[in-house]
């Protein structure tokens, strides 16, 4: 079961976007609001938050300034602004939005979002099957930050490091379809480790720096996007 919080200083907001919520996933959810940032900041240093719906616009700490705190500790929490300010879309890239939510057209965005984001989290769930010197493994998609070639052999990062068989080429052909961005020569990712990608590299979730191949950028841009979801402006 996914935990969602909620945060808006409007009541009437606040209630309407947790219930498309709850209606959206048939109540198979834990949602939790909050009126303030103050709350949502204390409460995520302990709770095992999946995605957080933060406005923009609240006094005090604001949705940007409240998702730039829970970034510092947290970089794997989805989050989706919801808000009325859409010239300030573009700012949620900074943070890793997951996607932008527009209150003046909120069933419409939220109904989006929240299938993608179930499309995101069942992805997750699969486990893929791979053969190694020692014989076949199986590990969860989620688990896996990224196989890299290392002189003639390629490796898998998942916690430690281990050997896999086959060509960077052939884990592209197969894994392609579960998140995977081929972003040099030498790397595929898993796009759910991505945090932001830069002009000569890709920087994870981690704060890890991977290169970013000139004539791959384009291509590593576009399949995040459509496998995180682009935001909505």
């Amino acid at each position: 079961m996914l935990r969602f919080a909620v945060c808006d200083d409007d009541k009437s907001q606040l209630e309407l976007v947790a219930d498309k919520i709850c209606e959206y996933y048939n109540g198979e959810c834990e949602i939790i609001k909050y009126q303030d940032g103050e709350s949502l900041l204390e409460d995520s240093r302990t709770k095992p938050f999946d995605v957080l719906f933060l406005d923009i616009v609240m006094p005090g700490l604001n949705g940007m300034d409240l998702a730039k705190k829970i970034r510092e500790d947290n970089q794997r929490v989805k989050i989706v602004f919801v808000t009325n300010k859409e010239e300030l879309a573009h700012m949620g890239y900074i943070y890793g939005a997951f996607r932008f939510v527009r209150k003046s057209k909120l069933e419409q965005d939220l109904c989006e979002t929240a299938k993608s984001l179930k499309k995101y989290f069942c992805a997750a769930d699969e486990y893929l099957v791979m053969k190694t010197p020692d014989g076949e493994i199986t590990k969860s998609v989620k688990d896996i930050k990224y196989f890299e070639v290392k002189g003639h052999c390629v490796t898998m990062l998942c916690g430690s490091e281990e050997r896999v068989c086959g060509t960077m080429k052939e884990l592209e052909s197969r894994f392609g379809q579960n998140g995977f961005i081929r972003i040099h020569k030498g790397y595929l990712v898993n796009f759910r480790y991505i945090y932001s990608i830069q002009k000569s590299n890709v920087i994870l979730t981690d704060g890890k720096e991977l290169p970013l191949s000139r004539n791959r950028a384009n291509a590593t841009k576009i399949k995040l996007r459509e496998f995180a979801g682009e935001l909505k402006v």
